[in-house]
């Protein structure tokens, strides 16, 4: 039995080597082994010798000392060959030189076996691209990497990189580092950088983390930027600003990168939601596009142009700015927002632009369906000027305005207002005047009623107080009387007034005729007396259903993006929703050069009138 035992075991035995061997066999291809290691050969020297006590007994030579090893030369002023090991160590003058690169330094190691060559003290390595020096060079011929250490320099005709450590592969003419570097370039540029690849074929480089560039005119940081030097456009991937250079608060902000940047040209385009500020001024929108040296911008998706300095901002799906003009436009569910000490001023519109003058006067103008909200005055028409240095505010258009209880409606309506007391100080209606009024608000057939050719309105306390009606001046008002301590109302009468002039006193919803002048007729009848298909004026046209009760009534579908940063009652409030906007608005834009409308002239309060004037002040 043990002797069968051991027959198996040595046919066992004999089976896997016999299979090993086969599958030794079959992994081995022929012409497979490695080339044969070439020797280093010694072409020259002054002096050649061996002395056994020195360098191991390893031959020494000085003297204009040559050596060569597979296409490659050796020079120095001495060098110990180490001819078993193919290996030397060669010192002073040390000149390394093939058909693509030369290597000079202070001394160097040389292994025949890898074809790595170690350079140390005064490194200057050189090809066709550029030029590298270090205090330390590993080159491998075999990979064509040279890792270079100790303050690193590469030069190329273009700029000049610092680093304390950098990867060169020749065959690919990519270097890297990841220990800092700067970059200077031939035009001023400085550049700082923690992380740094180099495409020395591309011309392209990309940095990343904590990087700063320093231009003649702009400074550039960013998270991850690759930039091209051979067309001197940048792409940004990571979080990047770009600075104005001569003026610190003309800058660019790209919180997510996503952008490229022309440094030729000046133009930047953003695809990622950013920001431009300018003398400011805040243009942001979810792409974009700015011309630093023409100054014109667009922006479109959510877009907001914002001016913190006059407590401004307009927002809108698409707009466009214009530095050289100090103007700006947004369109496409437009709407503006103007802050008081105790109260905001809001505008919608097609399309609101804002505008500074030479004379720094701003005018905000919003075109095309208008609207406007304000605590104390509410209206619209199809444009609105508003001039924000005087306070005055002009309505084109059948226009429409109400305050408090009262309508007031005209060919054109000018309403002033006191800037710096932040209040409405008076209006103005040129042609076909018209001031309404409920006398309840439960009941709708009646209504005081005022109008004329012109009107003049005059506020105390932000309420209508007194209006003055000139030229065909006509009036009806409810006349009713009320007791003292029960505060109950007994109907009088209606009064009828013709006159040339007429001055009524506005309360709430109460109107009083105070003077009827020049060919006045004025007539109380008792309520029974007057029939009621006379109790409206000519025109009579009562809109209480288009009163805005509330700011966010200016828009008859608001927009998902609305935002509200002005406080209202000591509460701040924020809707911040996005949207996505698949077209431009052009056709807005084609609007706006076709049928631009030019702002009137201011009007005296103190002047009269003329229908000729009025007609001037409307065109």
């Amino acid at each position: 039995m043990a002797e069968e035992i051991n027959k198996r075991l040595k046919f066992l035995s004999v089976f896997i080597i016999l299979f090993s061997g086969i599958m030794t066999f079959g992994q081995t291809r022929p012409g497979s082994q490695n080339p044969p290691v070439k020797k280093i050969k010694h072409l020259h020297s002054d002096v050649m010798r061996v002395d056994p006590e020195k360098f191991e007994g390893n031959h020494f030579a000085y003297g204009k000392v040559g050596f060569e090893h597979d296409g490659t030369r050796l020079y120095s002023d001495s060098a110990v060959y180490y001819q078993k090991e193919n290996f030397f160590r060669a010192w002073s003058n040390v000149r390394m030189i093939n058909d693509t690169v030369s290597m000079t330094s202070d001394s160097l190691e040389y292994d025949g076996n890898t074809k790595i060559a170690k350079a140390f003290d005064r490194v200057h390595m050189k090809d066709s691209k550029s030029e590298l020096f270090a205090d330390y060079v590993e080159y491998n011929r075999v990979t064509d990497v040279a890792i270079a250490s100790g303050n690193v320099v590469m030069v190329d005709p273009s700029q000049r990189i610092e680093t304390p450590y950098m990867v060169y592969d020749r065959k690919t003419g990519i270097a890297r580092t990841d220990q800092g570097a700067i970059i200077r370039g031939s035009d001023g540029t400085v550049t700082h950088t923690q992380i740094l690849v180099y495409n020395s074929n591309t011309k392209t480089i990309d940095f990343d983390r904590n990087t700063t560039i320093e231009t003649p005119d702009y400074r550039i940081n960013s998270d991850k930027m690759i930039m091209n030097q051979a067309t001197d456009v940048t792409d940004f991937i990571g979080r990047t600003t770009i600075t104005d250079r001569k003026n610190p608060r003309n800058y660019i902000l790209m919180p997510e990168g996503g952008g490229t940047f022309n440094k030729r040209t000046g133009e930047a385009f953003l695809k990622k939601r950013s920001t431009v500020y300018r003398d400011g001024k805040e243009l942001h929108g979810d792409e974009m596009y700015f011309n630093d040296k023409t100054g014109y911008g667009w922006a479109k998706g959510d877009v907001l142009i914002d001016d913190p300095e006059e407590k401004r901002f307009i927002r809108g799906e698409y707009g466009e700015a214009f530095r050289e003009l100090d103007s700006a436009y947004v369109t496409g569910n437009a709407y503006a927002v103007k802050a008081f000490s105790t109260d905001s001023l809001y505008f919608h519109a097609d399309t609101i632009m804002a505008v500074q003058r030479k004379d720094s006067t701003r005018v905000l103008k919003a075109y095309f369906n208008a609207r406007y909200f304000k605590s104390n005055a509410q209206g619209k028409s199809d444009s609105i000027f508003y001039n924000e240095t005087n306070g005055l505010m002009k309505f084109f258009r059948d226009p429409i305005m109400w305050s408090g209880e009262q309508q007031i409606t005209g060919d054109t309506i000018y309403a002033y207002n006191n800037p710096v007391k932040e209040m409405m100080d008076s209006v103005r209606v040129f042609n076909n005047s018209f001031a309404i009024s409920k006398v309840d608000s439960l009941n709708d057939k009646e209504f005081n009623q005022v109008k004329g050719k012109f009107m003049t309105g005059y506020f105390l306390n932000n309420k209508l107080n007194l209006v003055e009606v000139h030229e065909n001046a006509q009036a009806i008002n409810f006349v009713d009387d009320e007791d003292e301590k029960t505060q109950t109302k007994e109907r009088i009468g209606i009064n009828t007034s013709d006159c040339g002039i007429i001055e009524a006193e506005i309360n709430g919803n109460q109107v009083d005729v105070l003077a009827c002048r020049i060919q006045a007729t004025s007539k109380l009848y008792p309520e029974s007396k007057l029939p009621e298909t006379s109790r409206y004026l000519k025109d009579f046209k009562w809109r209480g259903d288009e009163m805005m009760l509330r700011w966010q009534d200016i828009f008859d579908d608001p927009p998902e993006y609305l935002e509200v940063r002005i406080k209202e009652d000591s509460t701040e409030t924020a809707e911040t929703e996005r949207i996505d906007l698949e077209e431009i608005l052009n056709s807005n834009n084609s609007q706006i050069d076709s049928q631009e409308i030019e702002e009137p002239d201011a009007v005296n309060l103190s002047d009269p009138v003329s229908d000729e004037q009025a007609k001037e002040n409307e065109e």
